[in-house]
């Protein structure tokens, strides 16, 4: 009886030491953990401005000679070539004041002539000393004097002319009308610009930028401007003009020209300029929150073996989201990405996302080749 007693003992204490044993294996659960695997990649800081598109060149035009409307040629909208006639002004009050400044210039010239043969004559006898020289000089001043008025009326003719032609107003570049402010029968004068000429095959997008990015600006650059009215994809713009001066606000103004060929952009649309200050590639670049800084440490949790190891990094150019990794990591790494914060050094992981599983999966064949 007692040796039963004890081999029962014995079976019991066999086994809770197995159920024990099956109860610790169960406790050890892995702590789950995302990876990325490591590749080359690019990555840019970029700093972005908004700022309204405008023409390359906008030109306001008034007539030299004010004057009562007669006719215009062009409407807002309308495509208009350098030189064409865009409106014009009475010229009936010129018209009679240039046929009287015409007679004046015949006459004058007639003076002139009749002056001129009196001098050439008289030059004659007063090289012979037939007459005094004060009777030479007086016929030679006379000759100067008809000269001088003969130009002057040419002067007046050629300023009539002139005032003629400027009445018929033409357009200084080719561009759009932006602005009509004449109507047939209305005054024209340069109170107040009668057309509005813009020339849009090219655009300019001025923005104010801070010092901090003032330097990194080239005349040149290429940078990417969104329009949303125009595109969602970003347009190339070139940097055309960087300020070497701050205006009061404290910010420098930089512009950006785009061809605007198609006309689809508008002079005062919104625009976002965005400038590259660094750019790097074939580059490592993680996502941000994968890096740990603490107690003056860089690190990563590289996952490899199912083990989780913590790797000091140097960083290099930072973005919005994701930072460069100059030093530390290699192509191929597993970097874990979600779940870093709560493992540690040494401890074994569960690698949950599939492409990390296949990396590992390689990383294991490799190893047992021996690579």
């Amino acid at each position: 009886m007692k040796k039963k007693l004890l081999i029962a003992l014995a079976m019991c204490m066999a086994l809770g030491t197995a159920c024990g044993k099956e109860e610790a294996e169960e406790e050890k659960v892995l702590r789950s953990v995302e990876v990325m695997t490591v590749g080359e990649s690019e990555i840019a800081s970029q700093f972005a401005y908004t700022g309204k598109a405008a023409a390359s060149r906008e030109v306001s035009i008034v007539p030299t000679v004010p004057g009562k409307v007669t006719d215009f040629n062009f409407d807002v909208g309308d495509k208009v070539g350098q030189g064409a006639v865009l409106f014009t002004v009475d010229t009936i009050d010129l018209n009679n004041s240039l046929r009287a400044a015409e007679a004046g210039y015949n006459v004058a010239k007639l003076a002139r002539d009749n002056a001129k043969n009196t001098y050439e004559n008289n030059k004659l006898l007063y090289e012979e000393e037939i007459i005094s020289k004060a009777e030479y000089d007086q016929i030679k001043y006379a000759y100067e004097a008809a000269e001088a008025q003969l130009a002057s009326t040419q002067v007046q003719l050629d300023t009539l002319k002139k005032s003629i032609s400027d009445c018929s107003v033409t357009s200084p570049l080719t561009g759009v009308v932006t602005q009509r402010n004449v109507e047939i029968g209305g005054f024209a004068s340069a109170a107040a610009p009668a057309y509005v000429v813009m020339d849009l095959s090219k655009i300019k997008v001025e923005v104010s930028v801070s010092e901090t990015v003032l330097n990194t600006i080239k005349i040149g650059d290429k940078v990417d401007v969104t329009m949303t009215a125009v595109s969602e994809l970003p347009l190339e713009g070139t940097v055309s003009t960087v300020s070497p001066a701050a205006g009061q606000t404290g910010m420098y103004t930089v512009k950006i020209e785009l061809d605007n060929k198609d006309g689809i952009m508008k002079a005062g649309m919104m625009a976002e300029v965005e400038f590259t200050a660094e750019k790097a590639e074939d580059t490592i670049v993680l996502p941000r929150n994968s890096v740990i800084t603490k107690d003056d440490e860089t690190y990563v949790y590289v996952v490899k073996g199912g083990v989780a190891k913590k790797v000091n990094v140097e960083l290099g150019i930072e973005a919005a989201d994701t930072i460069e990794i100059t030093k530390g990591l290699k192509n191929g790494d597993d970097v874990i990405t979600k779940g870093q914060t709560y493992v540690s050094d040494g401890e074994e992981v569960n690698v949950i996302n599939a492409d990390a599983a296949e990396t590992k999966e390689k990383t294991d064949k490799k190893e047992e080749k021996g690579e």
